[in-house]
């Protein structure tokens, strides 16, 4: 009984599927968290020095990123029911955004740093019809790793190389520092939009 209650939980933990809506984190940033322009603040995810490869095969650092407000999602191509989902979340928020356009980066990271090289991202892209203001990027397991760490994003591999993980869209600001978190598919945004805006 014990174990059958275990596995549940992790299923429920880990699952691709629809979890309900909550906040992962709903706190504002310290003002120190702000740094002086040209310099990246101690708790900003642009410390991370890993390259990455985006979708046009171009490496880039996520430092690059600086300037805007910043829109992550972590997902893995070959999933067909969370991604897909929390990708059009993501779309519905940039849609929302429209006014704003070209302030905002979009940023989905894949899981999958076997199979989602940078033509697989731009088919994904392509697919889901993600406009320029969207950049895909693929990493090493190590980078994909940190950056899921940084970001409390839960995933695992199974044998057949796909990946159990939670669904958050999380907002850095212009420095790279973690703002708000929402964990959930198909959730109300009108929280995220706001901190956005704050952060133009």
């Amino acid at each position: 009984m014990k174990i059958f209650i275990y596995c549940l939980f992790a299923i429920l933990l880990f699952s691709c599927a629809d979890v309900s809506n909550k906040s992962a984190f709903t706190g504002e940033a310290p003002k120190h968290n702000t740094a002086p322009v040209g310099t990246i603040s101690s708790e900003s995810i642009y410390q991370v020095t890993d390259t990455f490869q985006t979708q046009n095969d171009k490496k880039v650092a996520l430092s690059s990123f600086e300037g805007k407000p910043t829109v992550v999602g972590m997902i893995f191509t070959h999933c067909t029911y969370a991604c897909p989902r929390l990708t059009a979340d993501i779309k519905s928020i940039e849609e929302k955004l429209k006014s704003e356009n070209g302030k905002v980066n979009y940023l989905l990271v894949s899981f999958d740093s076997q199979r989602d090289l940078p033509e697989q991202l731009q088919k994904f892209a392509n697919a889901n019809q993600l406009d320029k203001n969207f950049t895909l990027l693929h990493g090493d397991e190590n980078a994909v790793r940190t950056l899921s760490v940084l970001l409390n994003v839960q995933f695992e591999k199974d044998a057949e190389g796909n990946f159990s993980h939670s669904n958050i869209i999380s907002v850095l600001d212009k420095k790279g520092v973690l703002v708000f978190q929402k964990e959930g598919l198909n959730g109300d945004q009108t929280d995220i939009i706001s901190t956005i805006k704050q952060q133009l």
